[in-house]
């Protein structure tokens, strides 16, 4: 699909879907820089339009954001010509993380409608998050709640790192170490291999992995930790995401079938960390 806009896009315009999807891939492409994702559903929706409103202001330097994006016009050149940055290149190479522009803790509307999409209940949704994140989706810097996997790390970088920091690259799964050891782990895995590094680490309320960013809806994995440094919203967004995408895990989590929903979720050690048990236990805590 090309960069080709027929219409105008934003408040009050036309809105057609095919134009929508242009500006809003275009958007896409810069959210490492305007620090807002923007998924690609074809509607002009109160995201798009601070993106907009972002670009306008901190790429264009414009000091009115008319949230407009018309076909030849200036702000449509340089959606399409102007390069996108690497999401977390540091000075040194080092990892930066995007700062949270959004809320870092959920609403009650925010469950409900997430459970309304997934055709679930709100109390199987908050067992989730209150097993994956007991310390809740941020940290005490304001970072995304992680879990780096140096076997995974081992798996995609082909055991490269093995020999030289075996704690960060192993074949066997575990060595987490302490809670806030995390980050320092994963700055030293991305020192070695950046992309493999982020895939190879769970982020958020829900713990999805950076590896699933496609199926949580997003076209890169930069554009997916991005979204999980943003808000908690986006973390639940993708977790909704990640659900449906397997029919299997969206009825498992549906009928509370926690056994089945464990293994899809967590993996086929479930057994050892009780994640099932778990699971039902947390369910039952909460209020119908």
């Amino acid at each position: 699909m090309g960069d080709e806009l027929h219409s105008a896009v934003g408040p009050g315009k036309a809105n057609r879907v095919d134009d929508v999807r242009v500006v809003q891939r275009l958007l896409d492409r810069q959210a490492a820089r305007t620090g807002i994702v923007v998924q690609i559903t074809g509607q002009f929706d109160r995201a798009t339009r601070n993106a907009l409103e972002a670009f306008e202001h901190r790429i264009l330097r414009s000091p009115f954001a008319r949230a407009t994006v018309e076909p030849r016009s200036e702000i449509f050149r340089q959606l399409t010509s102007t390069t996108a940055q690497r999401l977390m290149a540091g000075g040194a190479g080092g990892l930066q993380l995007p700062r949270r522009t959004g809320p870092a803790t959920l609403r009650e509307d925010d469950f409900i409608a997430a459970a309304a999409e997934l055709n679930c209940e709100v109390r199987a949704i908050k067992a989730v998050t209150r097993k994956e994140a007991p310390r809740g989706p941020y940290d005490e810097l304001d970072r995304p709640s992680i879990l780096f996997e140096r076997h995974l790390f081992h798996q995609y970088t082909f055991g490269r790192h093995d020999r030289t920091d075996p704690s960060i690259s192993n074949p066997v799964q575990g060595g987490y170490g302490r809670y806030a050891a995390q980050y320092d782990r994963l700055q030293r895995a991305y020192a070695l291999d950046a992309t493999a590094a982020i895939r190879a680490t769970s982020w958020g309320a829900f713990q999805i992995l950076g590896t699933n960013f496609s199926r949580s809806g997003f076209g890169t994995v930069d554009l997916f930790v991005n979204a999980m440094c943003q808000s908690v919203q986006q973390q639940l967004h993708a977790f909704v995401a990640y659900i449906k995408f397997s029919p299997a895990l969206t009825r498992a989590l549906q009928q509370k079938h926690w056994a089945d929903f464990a293994q899809m979720y967590n993996g086929p050690s479930y057994r050892r960390n009780h994640y099932d048990t778990d699971l039902e236990i947390l369910y039952e805590q909460e209020t119908p």
